[in-house]
Formats: C-alpha cells, structure tokens, sequence
C-alpha cells in the first residue's frame, strides 16, 4: 500500500516533465498499433532545440514518461536505377592493335571536339578482314560517367566464350591495361543460360579498347551501351532565409547573420538583386565554442566563393549554391565581400538542410507528445540503435518505422527553458568545511573550559 502510494505521489512529478521544454507538439501515428514510429522534423522543431546533438528533443507519452528514442540525421539518398546510353564504337584490326608501344597504326580522324568519327587502317585494307577485330570505344561526354559496358551481339548467339583486354586512353596514342583479361560468356544448358555481357569500366579516360585475346570466334556486335550510374536525388531540401543584422560603421563589406535553433547546414545560398556578382567569404561560431571567456572563433567554411545572379528579359539564372565541406548547426554567420567594396548590399544569408527525425518505441500510454528545448537536457545514450541495424539488415536498407507526424506546436515552458542550470554545489566540500569548522568550535569550547577551570581560588 505505502509503495502504491509513492508511486501515485510520483505521477505528478513524472507528468511535470513535458514543462520543463520550451515547446511540445502531439504527434498523430499513421497506424496506431505499430510497434516503433518515426517522426521527420520541421523547422518549428530546430528552432526550438538547444543542444547541437538534439538531446532535448524527446518524445514522452500521456503520462510525461520519456520513451526509447533516437535522433536520425537524413537518410543518404540513395542511387537510382543505373541508366543505359549507346556509345559510338569502332572495329579496328586486331594486329594494328597489339603493335609495339601500344599505339594505334590505324588512321583516326576526329573532329573539333575530339569525338571519333572514323577509323581507317593504316597498314592496308587486307589486314581489314583477318581475325577477329579489336573494338574502339569513345565515349564522348560520358566519360568519368560510365561504370561499365554492356555488349549486344548480332543473331544473340546461343554460345560463345570470349575474351578481350581492356585498356583506356586519353588521347589514342598512349595506353594503359585496365584489365588484362575479361570474358565475355553466353551458354545454354537443359533450358538454363549464363550469361556474361558486362565490362566494368575503372577509368575517366574518354577512350576505351577491348582487344581481343582469341584469333576468331567472335560474332558481329550489333551496339555497344555504356551503364550509367542512376543519380542520387534528394529533393527534400529545405531553407532558412535570413536578414543582416543591422550594419554598423564598419567600412568592410561583412554582414552578420544569426539564426535561431539548430538547423543541421549542409548548403549556404545567397539572395541579391539582379545582375549582381559578388565573391564571399562565409564563416560561422557558436557561443558553446567560449575558450577562456574569449569570443568564439569564426570557422571559414569557404574564401572567394563566388556568387551572381543576372536577368535576361523574363528569365533570371543565378550561382549555385555553396556545399559545406561538413555540416554545422552554428546559430552565428557572417558574409564578407572579396574584395571590400563601400555600398555592397546586404544579401539575403538561404541555410539549407535536410530534416532529419527521431526514432521511438510505443512503450507507454498514448496519445505521444514530441517535446523540444531545454537548457538543462542531460546527455542521453540511446539504445535503439543495434535494434535499428538488425532490422534494416532483415528487411532491407530502405526500411523504415512507420510514420507519426507532427500536429501544431504549442508553447510549454518558453523562455524559461532555455535557462541554464544552476551550478552544481559541491555538497561534500561544504559539508567536510562545516565538519571541520564544528570540530575547531568543540576544541576552542574545550580549551575555554579547561581554562575556566584552572583557575586558582581567591584568598
């Protein structure tokens, strides 16, 4: 009964924990019988965190139980299926191929842009027909691009075992072997084929050549694809506009931004009016980076970046956005033109990022509440992470935990959240000094009485 009792008495407590953040948002499952969900987070969300880990920002039940949780950044955006183009290909003479110091003896003529537009041997055309021919590859702008060449044969010959050595080039005189031997294989059998028609591709040079390594017995090739690697796409990216802070008499061109919350950077963009050109450096420090009660260092993330937008009739084109060697979730930015030019305008500081999530488990009573901001979070260690790898290694890379979404965000703690902690006292020094300071009183009261006592009697 006594211990129902302090656990009745500790409720309120535990429900109290949802006022020590600065916001909180109900969150809404897309199935309400799943055993983990994920939560995106939005801007609302790091705008309220405090520490850069995110270790304020929780997920509690109805009773303001924390639960199991942990912070995700972005998935890595995975490759596409890989994409096939047809190369521009040509049969040369094997011998003229295999010639001392590797250089073609064929006559190659190509045009301003270097692509191959013919082969003619230069030996004479009766070497033309002799064996079976080595093959030349230009692969034009797909070069550094292609990962690897997929072979197509006239009348698809129901077996053939082939090989050829790979070689690359970046002008056609000089050669390297990229791969002394690979097989090219089809064979049938009782109703099963191998197959065997891929080359892969380890080199940028924009010019490849398979040499055949047999005499004959290669059947005519019908084409020749390259195998492009799909492109990796993430097009959640989101932005965080800001405007300069109020310049002061400072000469230099340097504009100083600050944002609120802490938003994982990965890209800087600016906005400035049109046909503009500007060269930037961009830096950025945080206040939990004090040395010494010194300010903050600024952290250069780039020099001379240069940035420009021009309007030609109704279309505007501008610069690229900046990508951040690593991602900063500093609250302080600054832009200073290169070279420092009186009446520069203050362009508008863009801070790109792609919203990460929090991870939990369904372990207490719903409805689930997502809570955020609070100065005196305490580090938390996660344990879900081994749990996480086991079932994205069961089910798949892309797996992932049902969806919970955010609902609108209310005001908890406020302000008062982002107070610090009050420093800890060291209980044991007090203690041990008033220890010491009562045993110096008890000796002084000793010492006084043995002094009253001694005293000898008058007359």
């Amino acid at each position: 009964m006594i211990r129902r009792l302090w656990w009745m008495a500790l409720l309120p407590l535990a429900a109290q924990a949802a006022d020590d953040f600065a916001m909180q948002w109900p969150l809404q499952p897309a199935h309400p019988d799943a055993g983990a969900y994920r939560v995106v987070l939005d801007a609302g969300v790091y705008r309220a965190a405090y520490w850069r880990d995110l270790r304020d920002v929780q997920v509690i039940d109805a009773d303001g139980k924390p639960m199991a949780s942990a912070v995700q950044a972005a998935a890595t955006p995975i490759a596409g299926p890989a994409r096939q183009v047809e190369l521009d290909w040509f049969a040369v003479p094997a011998g003229a191929a295999t010639t001392m110091g590797g250089d073609l003896s064929v006559v190659v003529q190509r045009d301003a842009g270097g692509n191959v537009v013919s082969v003619r041997n230069a030996l004479g055309t009766a070497a033309a027909g002799q064996g079976d021919p080595a093959l030349l590859v230009d692969l034009g702008r797909q070069a550094g691009q292609v990962r690897a060449l997929r072979v197509e044969w006239e009348g698809e010959p129901a077996a053939l075992d082939l090989g050829y050595r790979l070689e690359g080039s970046d002008d056609l005189r000089r050669w390297q072997v990229l791969d002394p031997e690979v097989r090219l294989v089809r064979l049938r059998n009782q109703g099963r084929q191998l197959s065997s028609d891929r080359v892969a591709v380890p080199t940028a040079s924009r010019y490849l050549r398979l040499v055949p390594l047999q005499h004959e017995g290669a059947p005519p090739l019908r084409a020749l694809h390259g195998e492009l690697a799909g492109d990796a796409v993430a097009d959640d990216w989101q932005w965080v506009e800001l405007a300069a802070s109020a310049p002061g008499d400072d000469p230099v061109a340097r504009f100083d931004y600050q944002v609120q919350g802490r938003f994982p950077v990965q890209r800087v963009d600016v906005a400035m009016p049109a046909n503009t050109a500007v060269a930037w450096t961009v830096s950025s420090r945080d206040e939990d980076r004090r040395q010494a009660g010194a300010e903050p260092a600024w952290q250069v993330h780039a020099r001379g970046w240069n940035t420009w937008t021009l309007q030609e009739g109704g279309r505007r084109q501008a610069s690229a956005p900046l990508q951040l060697g690593q991602e900063t979730s500093d609250r302080d930015w600054q832009l200073q033109a290169e070279p420092a030019v009186a009446g520069t305008p203050a362009p508008t500081l863009k801070l790109g990022y792609r919203p990460g999530s929090v991870v939990f488990l369904a372990q207490g009573r719903a409805p689930y509440r997502l809570v955020a901001g609070n100065a005196r979070a305490a580090t938390r260690e996660s344990s879900l992470e081994p749990m996480l790898a086991a079932l994205r290694a069961r089910n798949g890379a892309q797996w992932q935990p049902t969806v919970a979404r955010l609902g609108e965000g209310a005001v908890s703690a406020g302000d008062k959240a982002y107070a610090p902690a009050a420093p800890v006292r060291d209980w044991k020094s007090l203690l041990l000094w008033a220890v010491l300071v009562a045993g110096a009183l008890a000796v002084a009261g000793f010492a006084i009485s043995l002094l009253r006592g001694a005293r000898p009697a008058n007359g």
